[in-house]
């Protein structure tokens, strides 16, 4: 679930109602296929956002301080502003773009009509649900040939079927929050459906699954009421997966193992144990035993809405309060989706942002962190790249591979990201573009480690494709992800 609040103070859930008047902050579209803006826009940044001296984004001062003490407490309050950096920065950016105050933070650089026929294709339609509601879906596709004759330096045509990704958001949020994460697939030759739930709860695994039926119809193998996907003729049917946020995420976790036409599983906050603690309300719950078969990563965060004190060591947790989900208030481990799969001998990873909050994933105020949107693209992409592309293209594999258990970040995200970061008001005015000011975060050279929680650890449980050696850790952080 998501909570609305004003800059740097989240508080109550947010109703759909009130995300619907907040429509003012971003041009919505309309159904059908919009007509692509005129000339060339967002294209990548002219320099590396990056804020010289930076103590978030340099090594900690000190790795491991005794809890409580003074030491631990500074570490603790320097990782508090860490976990607000990208919220405060909104005040550098146009009111225009972002007008102050305004929940949830609709990033005016993501606005599909703005980029659509210029960084790839995109249209919106309705599908019935299993009771007849409709359900609003973005269909994001990569430019083809002939396609986006704008098309920026660093991103390539490319032709179907593709590979695809279904997107489900969380609990009393919505799909325009994904906007990111559906653009940069669809850049890296994704399409990419996401889908917005027709309830604000207890529906999402329902919702969800109806527009997988829908995505494999065809008109040949309709659904029951006729209806069939527009874009069957685009799909790579052998290579489809599913991500999602909080509740979206433990959807995914549920729906990757039972439906066995999806193949790879990305749950932003979290990866959810299926056979253990089952909490969530979906409208479905897992079956007893369920089989774990889909390789899955879960990325998490450090807090939930709201950076809190860390009085002691959260890990291992004391108690838990959130079952098998690893999100939410109260001491939890955030690793038990992770120790399924694991155990299980199917490939998982966990990777804890440095400073992420439950909001850095859909910008919904609150705690939101300066790298934590890239963080999560980056390792979005490279298990996608891994687990849906690479099991018919060795190459891809191996690369893919090499960006989820490298020991620094290369620009494979970066040439993707358009999202809201610093401004450059100079550069703006000197282009006579407002849009042109916006200097997005980069990870391109930034090491691993400093980007990783030093609270909670991230892990690995992979295969390495060719030669099938596995490589475990327990601390990717300390250790890396080391074949054996």
């Amino acid at each position: 679930m998501l909570s609305s609040g004003v800059p740097l103070t989240p508080a109550v859930p947010l109703p759909l109602r009130r995300i619907a008047l907040l429509a003012s902050t971003a041009a919505l579209v309309a159904c059908g296929t919009p007509a692509p803006t005129s000339a060339p826009v967002a294209t990548a940044p002219a320099a590396p956002a990056r804020a010289p001296g930076d103590a978030c984004e340099r090594p900690i001062d000190n790795d491991t301080p005794a809890p409580g003490s003074d030491a631990w407490k500074a570490r603790d309050a320097a990782n508090f502003q860490c976990a607000r950096q990208r919220l405060a920065d909104l005040a550098q950016q146009p009111e225009a773009f972002f007008p102050p105050g305004k929940m949830p933070v609709l990033d005016a650089y993501r606005v599909p009509t703005r980029n659509a026929g210029v960084r790839f294709r995109f249209e919106q339609v309705t599908t019935p649900n299993r009771s007849g509601q409709p359900i609003t879906v973005e269909i994001y596709r990569p430019c083809a040939t002939g396609d986006c004759p704008n098309l920026p330096a660093g991103l390539k045509r490319v032709d179907g079927p593709y590979p695809t990704v279904v997107i489900v958001h969380g609990g009393y949020s919505s799909r325009r929050l994904h906007w990111s994460a559906a653009q940069v697939l669809a850049e890296a030759g994704y399409m990419t459906v996401s889908l917005e739930t027709t309830a604000p709860m207890n529906v999402h695994a329902l919702d969800t699954q109806d527009v997988v039926d829908w995505v494999f119809a065809t008109p040949q193998a309709p659904l029951a009421n006729g209806g069939h996907f527009p874009r069957w003729q685009d799909l790579d049917r052998k290579a489809v997966g599913i991500a999602g946020h909080s509740q979206g995420g433990s959807t995914a976790s549920l729906l990757g193992q039972t439906d066995s036409r999806l193949s790879a599983i990305v749950a932003w906050d979290n990866l959810t144990a299926l056979n253990t603690g089952w909490v969530d309300k979906l409208g479905t719950d897992p079956k007893p035993g369920t089989a774990i078969r889909t390789p899955a990563i879960g990325i998490g965060a450090d807090y939930y809405f709201k950076p809190v004190p860390y009085d002691a060591a959260p890990e291992p947790a004391p108690s838990n309060a959130q079952g098998g989900r690893g999100r939410g208030d109260g001491p939890h481990p955030k690793d038990l989706g992770f120790q399924e799969l694991k155990a299980a001998g199917v490939d998982t990873m966990l990777v804890m942002p440095r400073a992420a909050t439950h909001l850095d994933y859909s910008l919904f105020g609150g705690g939101t962190s300066r790298y934590g949107e890239a963080v999560i693209q980056y390792y979005t992409l490279a298990w996608f790249d891994r687990y849906l592309k690479g099991p018919r293209d060795a190459a891809v594999a191996r690369d893919a591979y090499r960006r989820l258990t490298a020991s620094t970040f290369d620009g494979s995200i970066d040439r993707h990201n358009i999202s809201q970061g610093l401004y450059d008001k100079a550069a703006a005015t000197a282009a006579g573009d407002p849009y042109a000011g916006n200097r997005p975060y980069t990870l391109d050279g930034q090491p691993v480690r400093d980007r990783l929680s030093f609270y909670f650890a991230s892990r690995c449980s992979l295969t390495e494709p060719g030669t099938g050696a596995k490589a475990t850790s327990d601390d990717l952080r300390g250790r890396g992800c080391p074949a054996r």
